[in-house]
Order: C-alpha cells, then structure tokens, then sequence
C-alpha cells in the first residue's frame, strides 16, 4: 500500500523584515507629504481670513473716527486717526483718509472761509453734512472732484450727499465708482447710515453686495 504523502498548503512568502521597515517607511513618508500639503493651505486660510477681521476692525475705526471728527471732537478724533495709521499698517487706503484728517484736526474746528485747496473743501464738506445742509455739502465736493475726480472719498462723500438729498440714481452711481476706485468703500457702505434709503434699491444691493436684493 502506497504512503499518502503529506501536502503543506503553500501560502504567499514571508516578507523578510527589511522589506517590512522599508513598507512601513514608505507608508509614513506618504502620510507625512500628505500633511505637509495640507498644512500650507490650512495656514492660508487662516491667514486670510485673519488679515479680514483684522480689515474689518481698521473699517469700524476708521468710521468712529470720523464719526467723532463730524461731533467736532477734534482731539479724540485725532487719537483715533493715528490709532488706525499706528495699529494697522497694512491699511494703505484708510492711513491717506487718515493723514488727511488728521491735518484738519491739528488746524482747529473751523474750516477756512473760502476753502480753496481740497483737504478744507472736503472737511468744508464733511461739516456741512453734518450740519444738515446737503446743498452746501454738494457745492464744495462738486468743487473737489474737478481736482481729483478719481479720488474715492470724494466719491463716496458724494454718495452720501446725493442719497441725504433724495438722489438716489446719483447716489448710487457715486458709490458704484467709489467701491470701483477702492474696495473697502464696500465695507463702508454696508453700515453707512445715509445710504437708508437705498436699501429698496435693486442696484443699492448689486453695487454694495453683487447680488439683488433678497426677498
């Protein structure tokens, strides 16, 4: 009778454990590279969306200090502009308005009597507005814009003007150029109290938001 020979089921080869520390190595460098990618674009976001807030808080100052230079509060105001110029550096756009103001602050509450250069025709301007009298307002940014048509702030104070006066069309043109010359203007009009009235307005909404107006 013939042996019945003993058959081992043959399984796949043993890994040596060279090639086991080199599998595990290869796994951890892949996972590795995969967090170093990741890492880059985290940081970014966060840096980002930090160099926003931070934009936002140069914004909100920026208007307390203005807000503050129309009550005639010149030496508050005058802190508040050089906070904004000393705090936030990267604000290039807002340190100009700022540097400008301030000057108005350092030469008193009153504003030359026939403003003739265009930093006492836009603070002539900015109290007039405050005053309550639009008319006034209109006359010296008109004034203004022939010397600087592309300046944004005398666009946006004409913004202002024209919605205080009911010109809603015109407003809404002088604000579409201000936020066209400069960005932040956005921001600005959002919270702008004047611009009231433009809230029913499709084109208020497109300008300010680049959308229509919700529902």
């Amino acid at each position: 009778m013939a042996k019945k020979t003993s058959s081992k089921k043959s399984g796949p080869p043993r890994k040596s454990s060279s090639t086991v520390k080199r599998e595990k190595s290869l796994k951890t460098s892949t996972r590795t590279t995969v967090q170093k990618k990741k890492a880059p674009a985290e940081s970014a976001n966060r840096a980002a969306k930090a160099r926003r807030q931070k934009s936002r808080e140069a914004v909100a100052l920026y208007e307390k200090a203005l807000k503050t230079l129309q009550r005639r509060n010149l030496l508050t105001a005058s802190d508040l502009f050089q906070k904004l110029i000393d705090d936030f550096p990267e604000e290039r756009e807002l340190h100009e308005r700022s540097r400008r103001y301030l000057a108005v602050c350092r030469r008193g509450s009153n504003p030359a009597p026939n403003p003739k250069t265009f930093e006492e025709r836009v603070y002539a301007a900015t109290l007039a507005l405050n005053a309550g009298s639009s008319d006034e307002a209109l006359q010296y940014l008109k004034a203004a814009l022939v010397e600087q048509p592309d300046n944004d702030h005398v666009q946006y104070m004409l913004a202002v003007t024209r919605a205080v006066g009911g010109e809603r069309s015109a407003a809404v043109t002088h604000l579409g150029r201000a936020i066209e010359l400069n960005p932040d203007n956005r921001f600005l009009a959002r919270n702008e109290p004047s611009f009231a009235a433009l809230r029913d307005e499709d084109t208020f909404w497109q300008v300010v938001w680049s959308s229509s107006r919700p529902d």
